[in-house]
């Protein structure tokens, strides 16, 4: 009877210590569970701030509204009670706040008696005893229970401390901002609890988030650099404008009666001018010329560029302007021994809308060239295709042609090609007229084209489009 008893006892205790060990395996695993639980939830807050982050860097904003959005997803995300980013300004020498995270209503009606201390940082670098400075310029992380470190000189101690208490803040840690090795500024942030007191989260979040914010801030400096250059460029590009128009405008009047006298002294003078008085009087005029035809194409560009030409979109027959065109240029193509024609069909009548005048002066200046640089004996063509897109007027030479190469230079201000064009012409010429005649194409909705090898001519073909014609 003794021994069945022994026995009960003994399977009791050990039925007992394998209820126990079963309860331990069991807390074992549900506080594994828990810990992994708990870095997948920090794993994702991780990623979920890392995000927005990312979102920031990837957005074109400028240096301010960058550093507000980082802020305030940093103070946010985390559950922090105040953030500010301070950023260096070497010209000034100083270290002052661009950024500074929202607050409620009442904490920002508190602030602002004390003329919003946070938001008017300012402070010299040589100020050692503001600890926003030591961090930036050591470039090294830095806290401080006293927010009278933070805010100095700005405010008093006394301040400092009822805005701490006001705010909840005990802690303040400080962040520099560093992007290649320089010092770019430093990222406060109050906390209501000892900085000991960190999550794992905050303190491996802010770990990651600190090199994404001096990316971003470095990126966000440029991005302003850029648009303040480029603002600037544009206020120095009106402002040549502007002295091209009015310096040309003082130069045309002169050298229009410059010119003007020139001509009465070579053909209305009452004594026969010799030579070689005559010859200086006619090289004299025909320098006056070309004067007057830069100056004149200056001012063109000056309106074009202004957005100053308009365009008068009037019914008219372009082979009537292509007939003037060619009656005004052939007494040229004769003197050079140049074969020149103007090739349309008779029976077709070929109206299109749009600014007889302007229109005129493109292919003056296409002709102009043609004949400029076609050698004796050459040919140049113009020909007239209409079709049911478009209409096409193309003028085409016997010149020296136009290297692939060099073709890309043609429509621009004030280039000029490399080639050979020059081994027909002595001219010099402005680098202008096929920029103004793209520029009035362009204003008709249309385009010049060119085709061209290097020995074997060139054609530029003026495209106007179905819409502009009636």
């Amino acid at each position: 009877m003794a021994d069945l008893s022994h026995n009960s006892t003994k399977n009791i205790t050990s039925r007992e210590s394998n209820s126990s060990s079963l309860e331990e395996e069991l807390a074992r695993v549900n506080k594994e569970i828990y810990e992994r639980n708990v870095e997948l939830t920090i794993h994702n807050r991780t990623l979920s701030i890392l995000s927005k982050i990312y979102d920031i860097i990837n957005t074109a904003l400028g240096l301010q509204p960058t550093a507000e959005k980082l802020i305030n997803a940093i103070v946010q995300e985390l559950k922090f009670q105040k953030g500010f980013i301070a950023l260096i300004d070497y010209k000034a020498k100083i270290l002052h706040s661009v950024a500074v995270s929202d607050l409620n209503k009442t904490h920002a009606s508190y602030l602002k008696k004390y003329k919003q201390p946070f938001t008017k940082l300012r402070i010299h670098l040589k100020d050692q005893n503001n600890i926003c400075v030591v961090s930036t310029i050591q470039k090294q992380q830095r806290m401080t229970n006293v927010l009278y470190d933070i805010l100095t000189p700005m405010v008093t101690e006394e301040v400092s401390e009822a805005i701490s208490e006001k705010l909840h803040i005990q802690t303040t840690v400080l962040y520099p901002i560093v992007f290649g090795g320089k010092a770019l500024g430093v990222l406060c942030l109050c906390l209501d609890k000892h900085v000991g007191a960190l999550t794992r989260f905050e303190r491996e979040t802010l770990k990651e988030l600190m090199e994404l914010v001096s990316i971003a801030i470095e990126r966000a400096k440029i991005y302003a650099d850029l648009k303040r250059a480029n603002k600037r460029l544009k206020e120095l590009d009106l402002l040549k404008d502007e002295f091209v128009s009015i310096a040309s405008h003082e130069l045309r009047t002169p050298m229009t009666a410059i010119k003007s006298y020139l001509w009465m002294a070579i053909n209305k003078s009452p004594q026969k001018v010799e030579q070689p008085l005559k010859k200086y009087l006619d090289i004299s005029y025909k320098s006056t010329e070309r004067l007057i035809r830069l100056v004149n194409d200056m001012l063109t560009v000056s309106r074009i560029e202004r957005g100053k030409v308009e365009i008068k979109h009037l019914p008219f027959d372009i082979a009537e302007t292509l007939q003037m065109v060619y009656e005004e240029l052939k007494i040229t193509a004769q003197e050079k021994h140049i074969d020149f024609t103007l090739e349309k069909n008779k029976a077709e009548t070929y109206k299109i809308v749009g600014d007889s005048i302007k229109l005129r002066e493109v292919f003056q200046n296409l002709v102009g060239n043609a004949l400029k640089f076609t050698p004796e004996n050459g040919k140049i063509t113009i020909r007239i295709l209409m079709n049911k897109k478009c209409v096409e007027i193309s003028v085409s030479d016997t010149g020296s042609g136009i290297p692939k190469s060099e073709q890309k230079k043609l429509f621009k201000k004030f280039s000029k090609i490399d080639y050979s064009y020059s081994k027909h012409s002595r001219q010099p010429g402005t680098g202008l007229g096929l920029y103004i005649s793209k520029q009035i194409v362009s204003l008709h909705g249309g385009d010049i084209t060119v085709q061209s090898e290097a020995d074997k001519g060139s054609t530029f073909t003026v495209i106007l489009p179905q819409s502009k014609i009636t």
